[in-house]
């Protein structure tokens, strides 16, 4: 990572990040550095972001945009604590789960079997569909209508009878049309 002319001041922690050695950060950018320290600490400490801003609003007198872009930037840095803590819990909980399974199997309890293996299925991810992104939507059979004159559909049904047919001859307008762009979802 190189230091550009105009860099973020997050651009610039985050190659102090890098190497701290060849990117010395000033006295401001270091107290900036601190703060998105200190966020990612209170965020462990289970605070919510609203509970953060009136913190920093009241203890260090800072503006309600400047502490949100503050958590913004900590969460860029370290990553979202609460999507963390969200699938740390889901995973704790899958483990209890395959304990009560276990406990069920060992006791020869087949109900509370069948409720522990239905859990695992659904909140394991089991219970998803293979790919999230299928549109089954795409697949259905849409029955399209074309109007064409009967000038034109009469030459089209002759061409298709195995004839040759002389199209230039045909009475043609334009008309208006809406071009369609694909969605950013079809090219991936």
């Amino acid at each position: 990572m190189l230091i550009k002319r105009g860099d973020s001041t997050f651009d610039k922690i985050k190659a102090h990040y890098i190497n701290p050695e060849l990117f010395p950060l000033s006295e401001t950018n270091t107290d900036i550095l601190n703060r998105l320290n200190e966020v990612f600490a209170l965020r462990l400490n289970h605070f919510s972001s609203q509970q953060i801003v009136n913190k920093w609003v009241k203890d260090k007198g800072l503006s309600q945009a400047q502490a949100y872009l503050d958590i913004r930037q900590s969460e860029k840095l370290f990553g979202s604590v609460m999507k963390s803590d969200t699938e740390g819990s889901r995973a704790i909980w899958l483990e209890h789960t395959r304990d009560f399974l276990k406990v069920c199997v060992q006791k020869g309890d087949r109900n509370n079997q069948a409720k522990a293996l239905l859990l695992l299925a659904k909140y394991g991810g089991f219970a998803n569909e293979d790919n999230p992104e299928f549109n089954p939507e795409k697949f259905e059979n849409m029955e399209i209508h074309v109007n064409v004159p009967k000038e034109v559909q009469n030459r089209l049904m002759e061409m298709l009878s195995g004839g040759s047919v002389d199209l230039n001859d045909l009475n043609v307008t334009d008309i208006d049309f809406e071009e369609l762009k694909p969605e950013e979802d079809d090219d991936q």
